[in-house]
């Protein structure tokens, strides 16, 4: 079962992001309970009574608090539910980077805008195969994609970074740069490999990783490294 929220103050824009979800996981075949909300205190006091959500699409720019000030709460609470914004205005977009959201949508939200993003997220749900790399002292060590946060060279050791574990092993950046999907994961530095899926913001010549740390950007690949972690966020 795949749940979703949909939270905007306007009826007929609520409406019609409701109606687009719903068509988009019908036609995927995907069993789904879909939640609406008007304003985001009532999304919190649902979240509060324990409701929890695969994906949250929310309106930045709403009465009292808005929906930036939402996903920043969420996520300071610890929630890691996708969150896609949906905005009437451009100015807005990447004004919430600090609550890592999928994407940002202009209005009026349509299949087209919606679709690849939702695909997006169903994907994300699925498990990812695992990186499988040689260990120091022989046999194999495997890594889910998914947990990978980023992979540096240390000391001549591959180092993956998988959450609160560090896996050393043999091996390159290069070759297992070459096992991983390139939308998500980006050689950043000559020492380093970040997935984007992890990346909060990004500062002078580093990441944001959120949940805390930073990767370093080579000032040769700050301009590319901005525009794909913006790309990936679309």
């Amino acid at each position: 079962m795949y749940h979703l929220a949909v939270c905007d103050d306007v009826e007929q824009d609520l409406a019609d992001a409701v109606a687009v979800a719903a068509s988009l996981l019908k036609e995927r075949g995907v069993a789904y309970e879909l939640q609406r909300f008007r304003t985001p205190a009532a999304l919190s006091a649902a979240r509060e009574r324990g409701a929890a959500w695969d994906l949250i699409l929310l309106d930045i720019m709403m009465d009292g608090q808005d929906g930036i000030e939402l996903a920043e709460a969420l996520r300071e609470a610890g929630d890691e539910t996708d969150l896609v914004f949906i905005t009437s205005s451009p100015e807005y977009a990447l004004a919430g980077y600090r609550s890592y959201p999928v994407s940002y949508l202009l209005k009026p939200l349509t299949r087209e805008k919606l679709g690849p993003v939702l695909e997006r997220c169903l994907e994300r749900r699925q498990k990812l195969p695992s990186l499988v790399l040689d260990a120091l002292e022989g046999g194999k060590i495997t890594a889910p994609q998914g947990d990978i946060r980023y992979i540096e060279v240390f000391r001549r050791e591959l180092v993956v970074h998988c959450g609160d574990r560090s896996l050393s092993c043999a091996g390159t950046l290069s070759a297992a740069l070459d096992t991983l999907p390139a939308e998500g994961f980006y050689r950043c530095h000559r020492s380093f490999v970040v997935h984007l899926a992890y990346v909060s913001g990004i500062q002078k010549y580093r990441f944001l990783l959120r949940g805390g740390g930073e990767v370093p950007i080579a000032m040769r690949h700050y301009q590319e490294a901005q525009e794909r972690w913006l790309a990936y966020l679309k």
